[in-house]
């Protein structure tokens, strides 16, 4: 048997080492270049943080559905902290040097976030006027998809009328949410109870309205919203 001086093989280990650290190094620069377009394209960001004139250091309560978590933005397989401004119907991203930016709704249409939860960009209609914004989507089907506007209020500060009464200061508000069926054809329906679902379903309203009984369908309860939309999406 030959013997190999381990001179040799430990020179042969040394090199594949390095190529493996090369490459490892080169898929991280990929990586991390992807990153950097998708924050350093402008396109991609509005640069005006509209709060409708409010100074949220005297406001109470949050615009925000929750705070910064990590997520992705379609089209690039990389984690972003976000989050959802309710109120200005805005989605927020720290950036690379720790500053707030807004992503362009233009350019980017659809975020997913690591907890499971998705916005996408729509067109509906809402309190009579024609809106382009996120929707949560509970549940995604081949015909329909179920879907939930967050809705956030600003209630102004209330001056004391008398001296046995105290100032109450602004604060953002969590509304009733809007509920949203959207047809793979374009139409869009909403609905904010019960009453108003089972209208937009007129020859099919007993049948759904006892798969909501059978199954305690809840409207605060998301998991349940979406066996609803599942049942929606298979009857249509």
């Amino acid at each position: 048997m030959v013997s190999i001086p381990i001179y040799f093989i430990m020179k042969k280990l040394i090199i594949l080492i390095a190529l493996a650290s090369f490459s490892l190094n080169g898929q991280s620069q990929r990586i991390n270049q992807v990153a950097e377009n998708f924050i350093n394209d402008s396109q991609n960001f509005v640069t005006n943080n509209t709060t409708r004139g409010i100074i949220d250091a005297n406001v109470t309560g949050s615009r925000f559905i929750t705070d910064f978590q990590f997520g992705k933005v379609i089209g690039y397989n990389q984690n972003y902290l976000m989050r959802y401004d309710a109120f200005n119907d805005q989605m927020e991203v720290k950036n690379n040097d720790d500053q707030i930016v807004i992503i362009n709704k233009k350019t980017i249409n659809e975020v997913t976030f690591n907890d499971g939860s998705k916005y996408k960009i729509y067109n509906y209609t809402s309190e009579g006027s024609n809106k382009t914004g996120y929707l949560k989507v509970l549940y995604a089907g081949t015909k329909s998809s179920l879907l939930k506007k967050d809705v956030i209020k600003y209630v102004p500060e209330k001056k004391a009328e008398s001296s046995y009464d105290s100032d109450v200061p602004a604060a953002y508000k969590k509304g009733s949410a809007i509920y949203f069926i959207a047809d793979h054809n374009g139409d869009i329906r909403s609905f904010t109870k019960k009453k108003e679902l089972l209208k937009l379903f007129p020859a099919k309203k007993k049948a759904i309205d006892k798969f909501m009984k059978a199954n305690r369908v809840k409207f605060s309860d998301e998991t349940s919203l979406a066996k609803l939309g599942r049942h929606l999406d298979g009857m249509n």
